[in-house]
């Protein structure tokens, strides 16, 4: 959670509301004092966020639960410079064995 006072909000209205976005709650403070919550919705709006949706956020705001954040997975030239295995892997073996056949 971020507090912030409603002067520096105003000015950075789009940062917020962007953390809001990605999970974050803010609070809003005035002289020191919380005076406001911004956070996502917890309840469905109609046509707009799906019950699930609603529920996934509802339980962030509360902590049980961590939203993924969104970044973008790492390029494929990244993995392709991953160290190769010491040992060649046969996973048709390696699959039989796990089965128990």
């Amino acid at each position: 959670m971020k507090a912030v006072g409603i002067k520096v909000l105003k000015d950075n209205l789009s940062k917020y509301l962007r953390l809001v976005r990605e999970g974050e709650t803010i609070w809003v403070t005035d002289r020191d004092e919380v005076i406001a919550e911004i956070h996502r919705p917890t309840q469905p709006v109609p046509d707009k966020v799906s019950p699930w949706a609603a529920f996934l956020n509802d339980e962030a705001r509360r902590g049980s639960i961590v939203p993924a954040s969104n970044r973008a997975s790492p390029p494929l030239a990244e993995l392709a410079r991953l160290p190769r295995p010491a040992v060649a892997i046969d996973l048709q073996a390696l699959l039989a064995e796990i089965k128990g056949v």
